[in-house]
């Protein structure tokens, strides 16, 4: 990167500074001291309360507990620092990585248009993405999005190992993080009043695991009457990343208690040891667990005992939700996965070993066993490049399509299908002048309307892009895009389009899904069926090697 994560942290945390202007609300935990001259891309002036405790501090005997509501306070908070992050390690700088963040991180920030009880605004809010890793809610201002009638919240989570490690029993409960996200959504609900919101309005969005997140809430019975449409962007429950079985949890948990040099059992010492473990040592440990350029997420959602606390009771096909729910993915999501291996200066392991690579990278040695891995990876090889070897330089875009389909295509429209009430599918199709590839170690060479290329349209993202440059059609798309997100938040449908979008449930046989270009939005069907049938096959163990040619592309 050109510009260092911490050069690009002190702008982002300045941003504050320019505003002089207070504004007090009052809440049942205390007063709140926020700005009130932030303004948004039309100019509009919007209220910006950041850096809001929802949670005690998970720290010392707090570490690895399931989170606590946060205590009244005494004096006015001031809620105007706004680059609070949970610990993680510097993904910008993986040869020799620092740590970022602190524990003591469990904040949300609230932007609103209106700080009037009266106004009750449709409420969204923002699950930030990072692999369960890295990010922070900080990062994704309201700049664009509040030029509608809506208030944002985005929220901060315990990330890695402090937020997903388990034993699988009480001591260690699954899931940490995602129950840091329950509790801000019950923030939300007891509170967003006071800043606009109408607490009967939420919509829970995110991207990438912002986006399985989301899914999974809508799913958890912790959040029942809490949530109201939910819209995940570039990842769901049923992506192949999103969650982990029980045992292999627990499995990881004992390990990273080895490298910490504590006992890996009973739990109770497990747990005694690793709340005295300093945070940078912990994380760093975690971090040695990847195995390869992109692979296996290994501290991430799993299945709980059935307690009153568990978020994720069941196996995700025996829970289910009726709450309008909407996610898609961008058409050259795998691009992110190339850049990766760009980065990191492995193409050539790709092309010469895939048997070896492919299970991995394609996050498929936990779902088959070690003896039918090489004649999977042959059929993957043979549906996307036929007789061709495995060459990114010579076959990128077949590339791109293998991971978009692994990693997120699969995914998306299993949970669009699986859905029990009304679910939408879109298709993201719009190239920017600036996108993720670049930034993230594709170097000119990748060129796709990449993972994490659709928030170009609804957050400023300063961070990553300090001189960001608009093109008419950058523009055009991300008024159209923020339409769309906005207006389903409202309506738990699409009404933004003249020709009327249906939900899958209502087009089983050809899953109608909306395509939406520079061009404009059109309804479409069948989203590369072809590429989704091959995987549904394939993980089913239908598929016969001499059947798996990819002879036509999908057209969409």
């Amino acid at each position: 990167m050109e510009i260092s994560f911490w050069a690009k942290l002190a702008l982002i945390f300045s941003f504050g500074v320019l505003y002089c202007c207070a504004l007090e609300v009052s809440i049942p935990n205390g007063k709140i001291i926020g700005f009130d001259t932030l303004r948004t891309r039309d100019g509009r002036v919007i209220h910006s309360f950041t850096g809001i405790p929802f949670a005690k501090p998970p720290v010392g005997p707090l570490r690895f507990k399931e989170p606590q509501p946060a205590e009244p306070w005494k004096e006015p908070l001031d809620a105007t620092n706004n680059a609070t992050m949970c610990a993680q390690f510097d993904f910008g700088n993986l040869s020799n990585p620092n740590l970022l963040g602190q524990e003591d991180c469990l904040v949300l920030h609230v932007y609103s248009p209106k700080v009037d009880k009266s106004a009750r605004l449709p409420v969204m809010v923002w699950i930030h993405g990072g692999a369960f890793q890295y990010g922070a809610a900080f990062i994704y201002g309201p700049d664009l999005l509040l030029d509608k009638d809506v208030v944002l919240v985005t929220i901060n989570y315990r990330l890695g190992a402090l937020g997903f490690l388990s034993t699988g029993d009480e001591v260690i409960p699954a899931n940490l993080g995602l129950k840091d996200q329950a509790l801000a959504i019950k923030w939300v609900h007891d509170n967003i009043e006071y800043f606009g919101g109408n607490p009967d309005l939420v919509t829970l969005f995110g991207e990438s695991a912002g986006a399985g997140s989301a899914h999974l809430n809508l799913l958890s019975p912790l959040n029942k009457g809490l949530i109201h449409r939910v819209i995940a962007m570039s990842g769901s429950a049923y992506c192949p990343w999103a969650t982990i079985p029980p045992q292999l949890a627990k499995d990881r948990t004992k390990a990273l208690a080895v490298l910490c040099s504590c006992p890996p059992e009973p739990s109770h010492e497990l747990r005694k040891c690793m709340q005295t473990v300093p945070v940078e040592l912990l994380v760093e440990m975690a971090r040695r667990f990847q195995d390869w350029a992109v692979s296996d997420l290994i501290f991430v959602p799993t299945i709980e005992s059935e307690t009153k606390t568990a978020f994720l009771p069941k196996e995700l096909d025996k829970l289910g939700s009726k709450i309008p729910f909407m996610t898609g993915i961008t058409s050259g999501e795998g691009g992110i996965a190339v850049s990766f291996v760009y980065r990191a200066g492995l193409e050539n392991q790709l092309k010469e070993n895939p048997q070896n690579i492919l299970p991995r990278a394609l996050l498929l040695k936990s779902r088959f066993s070690r003896d039918k891995l090489p004649s999977v990876a042959k059929q993957i090889q043979k549906f996307y490049f036929g007789d061709k070897p495995l060459d990114m330089n010579a076959s990128m875009e077949e590339v791109i399509d293998m991971f978009t389909d692994r990693w997120f295509l699969h995914g998306a429209v299993e949970a669009a299908k699986k859905h029990h009430g009304d679910a939408y599918l879109y298709l993201y199709d719009h190239l920017h002048a600036v996108s993720f590839n670049d930034i993230l170690g594709g170097t000119g060479k990748v060129k796709s309307v990449a993972h994490i290329d659709d928030l170009l349209n609804i957050f400023p993202l300063q961070l990553y892009f300090p001189e960001r440059t608009w093109t008419e059609a950058d523009v055009k798309v991300s008024r159209k895009f923020i339409d769309i997100v906005t207006d389903f938040a409202k309506n738990g449908k699409l009404t933004v389009i003249d020709s009327k979008l249906q939900p899958v449930s209502k087009t089983v046989q050809t899953h109608q899904y909306l395509h939406i270009t520079a061009q404009g939005l059109t309804v479409k069907e069948n989203l590369y069926s072809k590429r989704v049938n091959f995987w549904l096959s394939l993980l089913d163990g239908k598929l016969e090697e001499t059947e798996s040619s990819r002879h036509i592309r999908d057209e969409f």
